[in-house]
């Protein structure tokens, strides 16, 4: 809870960097929640108060004991008025919780530390025999990537930028200056039945010296023993403090599952509606092994969830996804993915109220996650709530500072609120970071097709159809592509392309969620075409 006495404490730290830091981040809480202003009113209509009543009472003869009573009360409400400003924000829906405060301020607090060590941990390389495991070497990288990521004092990069670098470990000076970081960890995999060696090594990219290696040669059973030294020497080597709470579900798995859960993490990370059902799939096999593994069902409802929001809005994708939520809540409550899982469920059967208190919780249990406020924004987005929803992507992109999606999309929301030039600053931004992800992968799909956007916007429309084709052609069943193809040519004026794309992606391609289509602004150029209103009722049938 909070109390008055915080505020003393915070103001009589030693003045050293970091608690400057704090300090800094602490006052900013104060402003963004209207602390301060809550408290300036109080004061000022407090003294209006005891001036009125100091006449009033004197003239009805009653000053011996109300003046004092009054002012007991108003003494006595002043922490309560600042206590409830802390907690509770006035919003045009009325009184509701601030959730996101004090989580945000930490975030902000990190991203100003430019002393933060930083890594990126690319795939590791297989060196098995056979060449066949590679989605074991991406699995346990990636693992230790979300190990890592949980640190409050460490940087780590991406997986989506990170991966990029597989099979590339000859320059890591190039690596660590594209990739912005100061170490990268890389390895080679030999896998062979159950039998497991791994060499690792942890490489300052700046003097290309290394930090730290090490080499395991172990039973598949040791995988866990492995991940974990590994995790506790690259902490201890680059002094971050190490989260003791991320092992304590997995390490009671069999290693066959985490085997299966490890070749299902590969296709998830492609982010393409096929591997979507290959990871599903393969998340199936770990729970046939090891029927409470509560990863694996987290996973499952989570790609489900992936499925119904980004490909194909059915409802056997929903119902799947909640029965799945519902075992991985059971079984992993602690877990962040199985309560990011549960929001999106939430989302989709629009109780909103839960899908939010599921993503506050989420939040708490790791305020780093992305996926925790992006998908919370979304989720906002699909309830109308659009000022709620820039907020939250705005943090989004603060905790995934080379994300480009958070961005474009709080262009599309400034639109929306016809605030132009807030939307242009934000696109600007927004095509910066989309460019410097085609530095690493030109074909990624997802940066041409957003990117599109940002240059429409900015009136580059030549070079945004270029993109905007390009995305369409390479997905042609990508049903999110295909979406954003639509809302391209409308904004772009092109009436009947735009209405043959949509028609194509909501009739032939796959489902779009009713409640983002009705709110997407980029539709407004369209929607009162009698065309748009024949495609959306044989959507609806």
């Amino acid at each position: 809870m909070f109390h008055l006495a915080t505020i003393r404490v915070y103001l009589s730290l030693p003045v050293t960097p970091m608690n400057e830091l704090r300090v800094k981040g602490f006052w900013n809480q104060l402003k963004k929640r209207k602390v301060l202003t809550v408290a300036l009113v109080y004061i000022i209509v407090a003294g209006i108060v005891l001036l009125t009543g100091e006449l009033v009472f004197e003239g009805v003869g009653v000053t011996t004991w109300s003046l004092p009573l009054t002012t007991g009360i108003i003494f006595l409400g002043f922490p309560i008025a600042l206590i409830l400003s802390w907690f509770y924000e006035i919003t045009p829906r009325g009184l509701r919780r601030d959730s996101a405060g004090h989580i945000e301020s930490n975030t902000e607090t990190q991203n100003d530390d430019r002393d933060t060590p930083s890594i990126a941990v690319l795939p590791f390389m297989d060196a098995s025999e056979q060449g066949n495991q590679e989605y074991f070497c991406e699995g346990f990288a990636e693992e230790i990537l979300k190990a890592l990521s949980r640190y409050t004092r460490l940087k780590v990069c991406p997986r989506g930028r990170a991966f990029q670098f597989g099979g590339k470990r000859s320059d890591f000076e190039e690596i660590g200056r594209k990739l912005k970081v100061q170490t990268v960890l890389s390895g080679r995999v030999d896998k062979s039945g159950d039998q497991l060696q791994i060499q690792v090594q942890l490489v300052n990219t700046g003097a290309g010296a290394v930090l730290w290696s090490e080499e395991y040669d172990r039973h598949l059973e040791d995988v866990f023993a492995i991940h974990d030294d590994i995790v506790s020497s690259v902490s201890s080597t680059l002094g971050v403090t190490l989260d003791s709470d991320y092992n304590v579900i997995r390490h009671q798995v069999n290693p066959k599952a985490y085997d299966y859960f490890l070749h299902g993490l590969s296709y998830f990370g492609k982010h393409t509606i096929q591997d979507n059902v290959y990871a599903r799939q393969m998340f199936k096999q770990a729970i046939e092994i090891e029927p409470e593994y509560g990863r694996a069902w987290s996973s499952v409802a989570y790609s489900h969830g992936i499925e119904y929001m980004y490909f194909n809005a059915t409802n056997v994708n929903l119902a799947e996804a909640a029965r799945a939520c519902e075992r991985a809540l059971e079984l992993a409550p602690n877990l962040t993915s199985s309560h990011i899982s549960s929001g999106i469920v939430c989302c989709m059967n629009q109780d909103y109220r839960k899908a939010e208190a599921e993503f506050e919780k989420a939040i708490r249990v790791n305020p780093k996650k992305y996926e925790a406020w992006y998908f919370f924004g979304r989720t906002k987005v699909h309830e109308g709530d659009l000022e709620r929803a820039l907020k939250l992507f705005e943090q989004a992109s603060r905790v995934r500072p080379e994300d480009f999606q958070s961005v474009l999309l709080q262009a599309q929301l400034y639109t929306s609120l016809n605030k132009k030039g807030k939307a242009l600053e934000v696109t600007r931004e927004g095509i910066r970071r989309v460019r410097a992800v085609l530095e690493l992968n030109p074909g990624d799909n997802r940066a041409l097709n957003m990117g599109a956007f940002a240059l429409l916007r900015l009136g580059e429309a030549e070079e945004a159809k270029r993109w905007m084709a390009a995305s369409m052609e390479n997905a042609p069943m990508d049903s999110i592509i295909q979406y954003n193809g639509a809302c391209f040519f409308s904004l772009a004026g092109d009436v009947e392309h735009a209405l043959d794309c949509l028609e194509n992606c909501l009739i032939k391609v796959g489902n779009i969620n009713r409640e983002w289509l009705e709110h997407d602004s980029d539709m407004d150029n369209i929607r009162h075409h009698p065309r748009y209103q024949e495609i959306i009722k044989t959507f609806s049938e």
